[in-house]
């Protein structure tokens, strides 16, 4: 599992020749990075005296979020498997015609789930962008930063997941399962452009402010 490895060991393991991890792998990492940032950002909010009213609310979204990033964890290595299903499948035989009608399913089944994985990473980190605007209108201007390199990672996560169901979606044999991805996926990329631009105005104008 990719939680298991250190940094140097994972950053190693994405840039060798081997298809795995690849893109949807580090998008859900992204996202899981920038999850953690956010966390950090409500926990400093938190411990101020200053911010004495909001703590519990703070404390409450860092733990809704910590789930999130262990959620993303674990699609990281999600997603990474899939493809490798993927890619047993295209390795069956297919010298019979029942050979063929098995691999062909398999290859459709892999193929969906391998579609599925990013498209849940996307579906995840959505709530997290849209929680951005509200903290940095209310928590420690200080860690604003924090906060603006979170936002950003979790987009990168969120636009690499994103296009990893787009690549796929083309594969796929069952167009009804197609259909209903792709607006659903069309659905969230509005909502998460949407969170992005009022996050990065909110904190625009923290940074404003000093």
């Amino acid at each position: 599992m990719f939680k298991d490895l250190t940094v140097e060991e994972f950053l190693q393991n994405l840039g060798e020749g081997s298809a795995t991890p690849g893109g949807g792998t580090a998008a859900a990492i992204s996202g899981a990075m920038g999850a953690s940032l956010i966390s950090m950002f409500c926990r400093v909010t938190a411990g101020r005296k200053k911010y004495a009213e909001i703590k519990g609310e703070m404390e409450k979204i860092a733990s809704e979020v910590d789930k999130w990033r262990e959620k993303l964890i674990k699609l990281a290595d999600e997603d990474s498997n899939s493809y490798i299903e993927v890619m047993n499948a295209f390795k069956l035989p297919k010298d019979t015609e029942e050979e063929k009608s098995i691999r062909a399913e398999k290859i459709e089944v892999a193929s969906q789930r391998a579609t599925e994985v990013p498209f849940e990473t996307a579906i995840v980190i959505l709530p997290i962008l849209e929680k951005v605007s509200s903290l940095a209108n209310k928590g420690n201007p200080n860690a604003i930063s924090d906060l603006k390199v979170g936002l950003e990672l979790c987009h990168t996560g969120f636009i690499g997941a994103i296009s990893n169901v787009e690549i796929n979606l083309p594969t796929l044999n069952d167009k009804e399962f197609s259909r209903e991805i792709k607006e659903k996926m069309m659905e969230a990329q509005v909502r998460a452009q949407k969170a992005v631009d009022e996050g990065r105005e909110s904190i625009f104008n923290i940074f404003e402010q000093y």
